[in-house]
């Protein structure tokens, strides 16, 4: 089997994985889903942002009875 036998099916293919790549992309449901991963870049800045408050604020003292 070479290209001869399957060269002009691999546009039709293409095609295809295109179209279903768009549909499901588009699909409603996953909407949340890709907000959510649109956001992950920014995530590591909240948290170093939420460290370096923590290491910035005073230290609060206890006297050990909170761990009971």
């Amino acid at each position: 089997m070479s290209y001869d036998v399957y060269g002009p099916y691999i546009p039709v293919v293409m095609l295809i994985t295109f179209i279903g790549l768009f549909i499901w992309v588009l699909l409603p449901g996953n909407k949340k889903r890709f907000d959510e991963a649109s956001q992950l870049p920014f995530a590591d800045e909240e948290q170093h942002r939420m460290s370096e408050e923590r290491q910035n604020r005073p230290q609060e003292t206890h006297n050990r009875r909170d761990n009971k």
